[in-house]
């Protein structure tokens, strides 16, 4: 009966307030717009809690997804507040199942529409913003970061509650996403992250919680700013984020090409057997989430100095939540990822090796920063 009743709210036009055009642009994306002096903002939508439903009830937060998917149209009906803040046009991305269904086609795909929407020429698009499922939605966001060449923000979002729960975080995520994607201040940041009232940075966000909406966070290096009144309040002028590279994926045909990483646990009495069984089924690189700091194993780094020879670079990640791997002051057979987590080494060091570079230039793109700052910038040094 719950579920009945939902889906008939659900396919129930939302009625707006103050009439609503509708205006298609040079680049075929529809704009609703109560006001068309207001800044533009698209949406890609892939999907996620954010637009999910239960079947079961309205405190369910375990067991939803199964319920009506909800169209980002009927938010905006439903928060026509949405419209005040600024013109939105939606770019329909998403697939059936989970984000944990998702493969890196999807950024490369939400990373060419953004570049096409937000950094073309005479572009008059102030931003966009993406619906995404939380599980894997760091490895999207990530990946968006390190492709989009303009200053223009892109904002992540989605939600920990469907939109069937009685106090549900995606209407309020969704629009203070809109909020900083349409302030000037949110430029030359790279990609940012807006959840539960934090502004944070794409390049070190992590999710650190399975289940609650304070998920998002930059453990370490902490928020660029807050939502206040739903308003964008900035902690720091504009900046970019250390160590953060920028790869051309124009010469990429598809997201299929992109080549396969993957990712393994460097638990006691790690098995490097499978580091052979990763390249033999078509692995172009392996990140490993090392003890501690990133340390390997001897067989482990033995291993990789043999898949080095193969041109199959091997990164050590971390495994605690914070900190990082840094490169030890002599030449590795392996590359050190620094401050960043395994799933954001695998997409860095998938790009890489998309764009071309061999294993001393991905080691480069990982190590460089840190080794100048650890080791004074002295080659001659690093390599004694």
């Amino acid at each position: 009966m719950f579920a009945q009743v939902l889906s008939a709210a659900l396919c129930a036009t939302a009625v707006l307030a103050t009439p609503v055009t509708v205006k298609r642009d040079d680049f075929g994306l529809e704009w609703m717009s109560k006001d068309s002096s207001l800044p533009k903002v698209v949406l890609y939508n892939t999907g996620g809690t954010i637009v999910s439903t239960s079947n079961y009830s309205t405190i369910d937060n375990v067991n939803y997804g199964s319920g009506p998917r909800v169209l980002p149209e009927y938010l905006i009906g439903n928060y026509s507040v949405l419209l005040d803040r600024a013109q939105i046009a939606i770019v329909d991305m998403s697939k059936a199942g989970g984000s944990s269904n998702l493969n890196s086609t999807l950024y490369y795909n939400v990373s060419k529409a953004a570049n096409e929407h937000l950094c073309s020429e005479g572009s008059d698009i102030a931003g966009a913003v993406m619906f995404h499922g939380t599980n894997t939605e760091e490895d999207t966001f990530f990946g968006v970061d390190l492709t989009l060449n303009c200053s223009k923000p892109f904002v992540a979002t989605g939600a920990m509650r469907p939109e069937s729960y009685i106090s549900n975080d995606g209407p309020s995520n969704f629009y203070q996403a809109v909020a900083v994607a349409s302030d000037p201040k949110a430029r030359d940041r790279g990609a940012l992250v807006v959840f539960n009232d934090r502004i944070s940075s794409a390049f070190y966000t992590i999710k650190t919680n399975g289940n609650t909406p304070d998920t998002f966070k930059a453990l370490e290096q902490g928020n660029l700013g807050a939502c206040i009144g739903g308003q964008p309040y900035w902690y720091f002028e504009p900046s970019y984020p250390v160590a953060r590279y920028h790869f051309d994926l124009s010469s990429v045909a598809s997201g299929e090409n992109l080549p396969h990483v993957v990712v393994l646990f460097g638990s006691q009495g790690f098995d490097t057997s499978l580091m052979y069984a990763a390249v033999a089924n078509g692995a172009k690189g392996i990140v490993i989430m090392g003890a501690g700091a990133g340390q390997l194993s001897t067989g482990a780094v033995e291993v990789a100095g043999k898949l080095k020879e193969q041109g199959v670079p091997v990164v050590a990640s971390l495994r605690p939540v914070t900190g990082a791997s840094p490169p030890k002051p002599f030449e590795q057979n392996y590359i050190s990822s620094g401050y960043m987590q395994a799933g954001k080494a695998r997409i860095q060091l998938q790009l890489c090796l998309a764009t071309g570079m061999g294993w001393e230039g991905c080691r480069n793109v990982f190590e460089k920063d840190m080794r100048e700052v650890i080791y004074n910038d002295s080659t001659e040094y690093y390599f004694s």
